[in-house]
């Protein structure tokens, strides 16, 4: 009987209650902020950016990440357009409880004062401090409900944003598990930053370019032989590497290993770290090498 590919795990119940449970302590925190006259949705980072929203959205979906991160589940699209259509149903959760701790606050009945004209007024009489005293501006008008479309907007991607950082980690498929770090390696450039930043600026950016093309050479020349090896001859080659990270080498690249835990289904990952002309540190990703759909072999 082959495993080879083995249907997928659903999300399920366990996940989803996972982000109702986030998704309910952040409407909490937020009726909190609001009984104590903060309104969180309402904040704005430049005057378009629904910082406020965004935060939320991102406490909010912190469960469903958790859940699938630790249930080792890979949330399928549908489950992502569920959580999409969870996010905004959150929102106007949050706006109505908003509502709830207004009119109580002002002692207004209800049914002079509905949740729709609470809509309404946000959204037309919404409006930002001027850029030079404490003063607020004037209403946004008809422009206002494009700013609460931004909220919701925002709400929705911070609510989605926990869940992508776990989406593309690597996963074994076959053995339906995210993969752990297994081994890391590093190879040092001889250039010593200490020396290198001593030179005039025209005379930096060669000496780091030269320093960082011996560097991807030299890794490049390791790295093949192992592009498409079994995981015993990749954890060998990274063990021949510089196990201890040289902080003050003048660029690095960083070798990590990560394996399935229960098969050889393997991860590499390649980055270059490098000092810069202007003194500061730069990093990317300069090599992937996704070895996780390994063929398993046939039990009898």
């Amino acid at each position: 009987m082959s495993t080879s590919n083995p249907s997928l795990r659903q999300p399920g119940l366990i996940v989803y209650l996972c982000g109702l449970g986030t998704s309910a302590l952040a409407l909490w925190l937020v009726q909190i902020a609001n009984d104590n006259g903060e309104n969180i949705m309402g904040w704005y980072a430049n005057g378009i950016i629904p910082a406020g929203a965004l935060l939320v959205g991102i406490a909010s979906g912190l469960g469903y990440a958790i859940g699938s991160r630790l249930l080792h589940v890979k949330l399928s699209k549908a489950f992502v357009l569920g959580m999409i259509t969870t996010a905004i149903i959150d929102y106007f959760a949050a706006q109505y409880l908003t509502y709830l701790s207004l009119i109580e606050r002002m002692h207004i009945p209800p049914e002079r004062f509905g949740f729709t004209d609470y809509l309404r007024e946000i959204s037309e009489s919404m409006s930002f401090k001027k850029r030079y005293g404490s003063d607020a501006g004037e209403p946004l008008g008809g422009w206002g409900y494009a700013y609460k479309l931004l909220e919701i907007g925002g709400y929705a991607v911070g609510a989605m944003l926990p869940s992508l950082l776990v989406f593309g980690m690597p996963y074994c498929k076959n053995c339906q598990q995210y993969l752990k770090k297994h081994r890391t390696g590093h190879i040092h450039s001889p250039e010593q930053w200490a020396e290198v930043k001593k030179l005039k600026s025209k005379e930096r950016q060669p000496a780091l370019q030269a320093a960082i093309n011996a560097l991807t050479a030299r890794a490049n020349q390791l790295v093949a032989p192992i592009a498409r090896a079994p995981l015993t001859e990749t954890e060998a080659a990274i063990a021949a590497l510089d196990p201890t990270l040289q902080k003050g080498a003048a660029a690095r690249i960083t070798w990590v290993l990560k394996k399935c835990p229960r098969c050889d289904a393997h991860h590499l990952q390649l980055s270059l770290t490098h000092f810069t002309v202007d003194k500061k540190v730069a990093t990317n990703v300069v090599g992937t090498f996704d070895k996780t759909n390994v063929p398993q072999p046939e039990v009898a």
